[in-house]
């Protein structure tokens, strides 16, 4: 399991193979009565042959199952950047069908949540940055063309 059985342990390879008993007793593996007797054996052992015995029963050591990652809990403002862009996208078609008033107030808040975003959120969520920026161009475009328009309008005669 271990080295040549008849070499000659230290002082750590006794307190390693201790530590091991220790693991297994705190997962179950060993009652308290068995890890004392075991304890007293690994530090009687001047061989590996007879420290390889004390543990021979348990497991090898390390993780027996893989540990899986926990995913870290989406931020708060997670949805923001998304809100943004789509704030800001459906005011450009809201322009044009004559629903000037709701593409400027969908528009602002494309502007309004993009930039919240960018100042927080954007940069935890996946494209984030980009959806936030969208928003925010688009939003632009939503208030700025009806304003435009109507500048247009009232300077020319028709």
């Amino acid at each position: 399991m271990y080295r040549s059985p008849h070499v000659r342990v230290s002082d750590a390879d006794r307190e390693t193979i201790v530590a091991r008993l220790s693991t297994a007793t705190a997962e179950g593996r060993l009652t308290i009565d068995e890890f004392s007797e075991r304890s007293r054996q690994a530090y009687a052992a001047r061989t590996w042959g007879e420290l390889s015995a004390v543990v021979h029963d348990l497991p090898a050591p390390g993780p027996a199952h893989p540990v899986k990652a926990a995913y870290p809990p989406a931020p708060a403002g997670s949805r923001l950047p998304l809100l943004a862009m789509i704030f800001g996208l459906l005011g450009l078609p809201l322009v044009p069908c004559g629903g000037f008033g709701l593409g400027v107030i969908s528009g602002i808040a494309g502007i309004v949540l993009g930039v919240q975003a960018l100042k927080g959120p954007a940069d935890q969520v996946p494209h984030g940055r980009g959806m936030a920026i969208t928003g925010v161009a688009c939003g632009a475009a939503g208030v700025l063309i009806p304003l435009l328009v109507a500048g247009l309008l009232f300077t020319i005669d028709i």
